[in-house]
């Protein structure tokens, strides 16, 4: 086995000079898609702890693979499902000792369907038992901008103004009106330079 005993604590600075990236927020990014719980020792002092810096190795290894992402790392946490009305995962569907089975619970807003009737179009009728049928819409991924803007700031690309606002989520127009400075949330800032009838942007790591 190897001596994982022997690999020292790495600060957020540390861990992104041995994974060769150029911020602390990527590293927590890589931190929290590989379920690494970093370990804040002082207000000014957090470390990536050693028993999972081999893991940290690993994923450095893997992103330097073309095309490689943390989405694609086989040690990244799986994204785990909700679990869905009726299923064993859910509650409400395990019986209580001597209570009598019952059908599964209508919540509002669930889609009722109408038997088709003399009026009633059938293409319409087929259209709302598929929209019935339809798995609901995966929640977003709560990490999604501030990986993006840790990738942005680590590769130091500029972007235009519609590329800016997609990567956060946000209208053209909002952007738009930003300057030098901005800081569309803390620990990172946006560099404006006009080129000409073009806008560009680029992310920096802005931790303190």
């Amino acid at each position: 086995m190897e001596a994982l005993e022997a690999l020292p604590d790495l600060t957020l600075s540390e861990a992104a000079a041995r994974w060769g990236v150029g911020s602390n927020n990527t590293i927590k990014a890589r931190a929290a898609a590989l379920g690494v719980e970093l370990r804040r020792e002082s207000p000014t002092r957090t470390v990536w702890p050693a028993e999972h810096v081999a893991l940290g190795d690993r994923l450095a290894d893997h992103l330097k693979r073309p095309g490689a992402t943390l989405a694609s790392f086989p040690e990244a946490l799986p994204s785990v499902p909700a679990p869905t009305a009726g299923s064993r995962e859910d509650p409400q569907a395990v019986p209580m000792p001597g209570a009598t089975p019952r059908g599964p619970r209508k919540r509002s807003g669930d889609l009722a369907l109408t038997a088709p009737t003399a009026g009633t179009d059938g293409l319409a009728a087929l259209a709302q038992l598929a929209a019935a049928m339809a798995p609901p819409a995966p929640p977003p991924d709560p990490l999604a901008v501030a990986r993006g803007l840790a990738e942005a700031a680590d590769l130091g690309a500029w972007l235009t103004t519609p590329e800016l606002a997609r990567l956060l989520g946000m209208a053209p127009g909002t952007v738009r009106g930003w300057s030098t400075g901005h800081r569309p949330r803390p620990g990172f800032e946006l560099e404006r330079l006009k080129d000409g009838a073009s806008v560009w942007w680029r992310v920096s790591d802005a931790t303190d």
